[in-house]
């Protein structure tokens, strides 16, 4: 499969924002200027697109000094001086299991590796995502904690990678 991986553009956030809410609960809903936010404070920020210009995906990462609301990016905070933080990776069903993803967090690595030496993200395990469990653990990330949000509903493994 044919495929670009380039920076994302302000004029591509209205396809990202489909993409992010065609993937929740995986990820949480989030509005247009919260995207925009990312978009100013972002250490990564790239979609994944087919040659005919079709968006298939996108990853977001952030540094660990951002003021930022996410219960997960502060626990990380808590107990980690730097680190990347990857606050979300959507890709659109139809492309899913194809590589994408791992094409999207590869690159992160390379563009990342001189300037940080971790990276964290977190995965569901309440509702359970098990595709991102197997797909975390291939890669190299190991569970460093777990974390109950949103009353209880909501449980995530806090996952590390050392670069």
């Amino acid at each position: 499969m044919d495929y670009q991986i380039r920076n994302v553009e302000v004029a591509d956030i209205e396809d990202l924002i489909k993409i992010n809410e065609l993937s929740v609960p995986a990820v949480n809903s989030i509005s247009k200027a919260q995207f925009e936010w990312f978009h100013q404070n972002s250490i990564y920020f790239k979609l994944i697109q087919s040659i005919n210009n079709e968006v298939q995906g996108f990853l977001l990462a952030l540094n660990s000094l951002l003021d930022y609301e996410s219960l997960n990016y502060k626990w990380f905070q808590e107990r980690y001086s730097a680190f990347a933080y990857i606050d979300r990776i959507a890709i659109l069903e139809e492309y899913k299991r194809s590589g994408l993803g791992k094409k999207l967090y590869l690159d992160l690595e390379k563009s990342i590796k001189s300037n940080y030496k971790m990276i964290t993200c977190e995965y569901n395990l309440k509702p359970m995502n098990h595709e991102s469990e197997k797909f975390h653990i291939s890669i190299g990330y190991q569970r460093v904690g777990k974390l109950n949000t949103q009353e209880g509903t909501k449980e995530v493994s806090l996952m590390v990678k050392n670069l």
